[in-house]
């Protein structure tokens, strides 16, 4: 079955758009199995409570898909070492793809998929930087 680690990002349309994202609809679907960090999680329910994304994310509905997540997902520590990301506020991401993999890094973020340096270094160790539609069509 194939893995994949998906950005916050993308973890916060998921919880927004729900039954509307293809990604979301992959995932219910069992297309692939999510995989995720409690450090991940963490962060995206730190992310879910500021006020600008709460105009889009009402609090019940991002905590559904918390729930859903802590359900559904796999879990995983992230690893110790990975390679190198040009922002540091990626490490996370980046840490617990490189202990899911062989997987893909779903991702919106420029810093993750348009990295040639990373995505080589990921590459080279079966973790797969790519965007949504991308994924999508690999499925």
């Amino acid at each position: 079955m194939t893995r994949a680690v998906v950005d916050t990002n993308l973890l916060l349309r998921m919880a927004a758009g729900a039954c509307h994202l293809p990604l979301y609809v992959a995932w219910r679907e069992g297309r692939f199995v999510l995989v995720l960090s409690l450090e991940m999680l963490s962060e995206l329910q730190d992310v879910m409570m500021r006020p600008k994304v709460r105009r889009f994310l009402p609090p019940m509905r991002g905590q559904g898909f918390c729930n859903l997540l802590r359900d559904l997902a796999l879990f995983t520590s992230p690893a110790g070492e990975f390679p190198p990301c040009r922002d540091p506020g990626d490490d996370i991401v980046v840490a617990t793809a490189v202990a899911a993999r062989p997987c893909y890094l779903v991702t919106a973020d420029r810093d993750l998929y348009d990295d040639a340096d990373l995505v080589a270094a990921l590459r080279e160790i079966e973790v797969h930087a790519v965007q949504a539609s991308e994924f999508l069509a690999a499925l």
